[in-house]
């Protein structure tokens, strides 16, 4: 398996992941959203590849097989990420046919390695069911710091 990371010819590919873990995670998208998406992917991906967003693909035999979304953050230091050098990944998705084959793992290691390289100082992510297992293999603690994850949707 061969690891890589995206540039703006993959868009498309990026897109049909992104499409592809929402649907794993959140059911079926109404036609009003799967256009907002479309119009709004695209976009996102050229202007922040490159920058603050690299999408990490493996391949199988020119395939794509899997992907993570890594964002990197600058935030106000605290004793957490001293620098304020941190990440984010998304949409962590593997298709179907090659999951269990260490895909996921092995961007995850790239991704860390690389993290490190960067100076990064923590990697936050939200873990599905799926995906906490391999997560927790790979260092990730679960916060327990008496903060809860909360979110205001503000609709337009």
């Amino acid at each position: 398996m061969n690891i890589r990371t995206a540039t703006k010819d993959d868009i498309e590919l990026l897109v049909k992941f992104r499409f592809a873990y929402i649907n794993d995670d959140m059911g079926p998208l109404s036609e009003e959203q799967v256009n907002k998406l479309n119009s709004q992917l695209p976009d996102y991906f050229e202007r922040h590849i490159g920058r603050d967003f690299t999408a990490y693909i493996a391949e199988e035999n020119g395939e794509p097989a899997a992907v993570i979304f890594y964002i990197t953050v600058e935030r106000p230091a605290n004793t957490h990420f001293i620098n304020g050098k941190t990440a984010l990944l998304m949409n962590v998705y593997t298709m179907e046919e090659y999951r269990r084959r260490g895909a996921a793992t092995m961007i995850l290691k790239r991704i860390i390695a690389d993290a490190k390289a960067d100076g990064v100082t923590c990697i936050d992510l939200s873990a599905t069911r799926m995906g906490k297992p391999l997560y927790l293999k790979n260092g990730f603690v679960e916060r327990g710091n008496g903060s809860t994850e909360m979110r205001l949707e503000i609709k337009p």
